[in-house]
């Protein structure tokens, strides 16, 4: 059999004279053999394709198979450490141009970095990347279901415009008062009517929890049972300190989608909304204070729902 042998690039490949024609500097030879390996078809891929694949078997003839020419065309990426899953395509000298990363990281600027997501605690606009029902997480993402290796700590319950969430806690805390005397809260909203556009649930229950603790101090849990346990709330240290009382408006949301609501809680085997009376941060004077009935029939109670009433609670976590 006859053979071109070229040059690229200071080594030398041989081709099949036969099939080829290379507009390059060549010396023919012939030599007994269709070894794919003999003849220099030695690589499993080329990078970008350029190479030559043997016409008898699956080896390719590449420019080069040295490391620094397979980076010159992008291939420089081992693909292991935090973060990684694997290689993206075919590999060149066991390097590869991209890599595919772990759930939670993202491929960027040449390396798997971690994604970014919401601050439990904080609004950051992130929420508008989400959609309720979803799980919020403990670093932050929403996904549909149950990721491997990651805590669900909520589902999504309200998303504002703005961009800012809340996600409903995963259990519920119990029957507790919202306040066990009769004062108009300094700085705290009072509605009238049914607070439907009252989503500001953290800003009243820090409302509270302040107040309570510059008139009494480390009794204020006895004077405010429902915003301190919200408050001390801790299903994981990341998040302790940062649960509040839902306001109205957000209460009324998580009424209208539970049933996606609770699709995703029982996805994740925890408990489901309990339709019974729950306590919102929303105030309606020094008396009263509004709750929400999150039975079938549904809506706000009656304003004459004194504050020394035992309702549910159960927090939200703002994202």
């Amino acid at each position: 059999m006859c053979v071109i042998s070229y040059s690229a690039r200071g080594k030398y490949f041989i081709l099949l004279a036969s099939s080829f024609m290379f507009p390059v500097s060549v010396s023919a030879q012939c030599i007994a053999t269709t070894d794919c390996a003999t003849l220099g078809y030695t690589e499993t891929s080329c990078p970008n394709g350029k190479g030559i694949k043997c016409p008898f078997g699956d080896k390719w003839a590449c420019p080069s198979s040295k490391e620094e020419t397979c980076a010159e065309y992008g291939f420089k990426y081992d693909c292991s450490g935090t973060g990684y899953a694997s290689g993206s395509g075919t590999p060149c000298n066991n390097k590869y141009a991209s890599c595919a990363c772990a759930s939670g990281y993202e491929w960027k600027d040449g390396k798997c970095t971690k994604r970014a997501g919401a601050i439990l605690g904080q609004c950051t606009g992130y929420a508008k990347n989400c959609k309720i029902g979803q799980i919020l997480n403990i670093d932050g993402s929403c996904s549909d279901y149950r990721v491997s290796g990651v805590e669900p700590v909520g589902v999504v319950a309200y998303i504002g415009g703005d961009g800012c969430g809340q996600a409903l806690a995963l259990e519920g805390l119990g029957g507790f008062e919202w306040s066990t005397e009769d004062i108009d809260i300094p700085d705290l909203p009072n509605y009238s009517n049914a607070p439907t556009n009252d989503f500001a649930s953290c800003e009243n229950t820090k409302t509270v929890i302040d107040y309570s603790y510059k008139q009494y101090g480390d009794s204020a849990s006895k004077y405010y049972p429902a915003f301190w346990k919200v408050y001390n709330y801790a299903p994981s240290t990341e998040t302790k300190g940062k649960w509040c009382l839902p306001a109205g408006g957000v209460l009324e949301s998580i009424y209208k989608n539970k049933t996606i609501i609770n699709q995703s809680l029982i996805r994740i085997n925890k408990v489901n909304i309990a339709y019974d009376m729950w306590w919102s941060s929303s105030e309606n004077n020094q008396r009263y204070a509004w709750n929400f009935d999150m039975s079938v029939t549904g809506g706000f109670g009656r304003i004459n729902i004194a504050k020394d009433a035992a309702n549910s609670v159960r927090p939200v976590i703002e994202f």
